[in-house]
């Protein structure tokens, strides 16, 4: 026994065609928003990166096009703490460069080289938009918690500084003669 399909009218068909047309045009904004705003938090990151204690990525051990400019590990170390599932399940290393891109390393040789080094884009290496989000949140958070105990440690070298000052001769130098 065979059922009947039902074939759309004309309106209907059209009227789905706008729907889906603007489900497409929402998502193609919205990916952009995503991408606006990790790009952003990436911005701030670079910034905070000493206070994050951010370790460099020896220029030697990228290919030699990368190595040309700075990365630093946002994944790995004393970092672990913060990373997410999703951040925690790539296969190889997330890192951040001078000019705030995210970036993946992959493909490591036995000798710690990488082979490969991709911009991470929406999507790429299996790290959806908000899962690249939440993670750079939570280091943004990091830094935040961080961030008196880095001012604490430079007002101490500061102090040390100043210390230092009523040790100095006063005046120019006295040659011996």
């Amino acid at each position: 026994m065979q059922q009947s399909v039902e074939a759309p009218t004309p309106k209907a068909l059209a009227d789905l065609v706008a729907r889906c047309d603007q489900i497409n045009r929402f998502a193609m904004q919205l990916t952009a928003v995503e991408e606006n705003r990790i790009a952003a938090l990436a911005a701030g990151i670079l910034v905070m990166r000493q206070v994050l204690d951010l370790r460099p990525i020896d220029p030697e051990k990228l290919p030699m096009r990368q190595g040309r400019i700075q990365h630093w590990a946002l994944t790995g170390g004393h970092l672990k703490e913060v990373e997410t599932p999703a951040i925690h399940a790539i296969r190889g290393q997330l890192v951040l460069d001078e000019h705030e891109q995210v970036k993946v390393l992959t493909h490591r040789t036995w000798n710690g080289h990488w082979r490969a080094v991709t911009l991470w884009k929406s999507a790429e290496h299996k790290i959806l938009p908000a899962s690249m989000m939440e993670y750079l949140a939570r280091l943004t958070e990091l830094a935040q918690q961080r961030a008196p105990d880095a001012a604490r440690a430079l007002l101490a070298r500061s102090e040390a500084v100043t210390a230092t000052h009523r040790l100095l001769a006063v005046g120019p130098r006295q040659r011996g003669g």
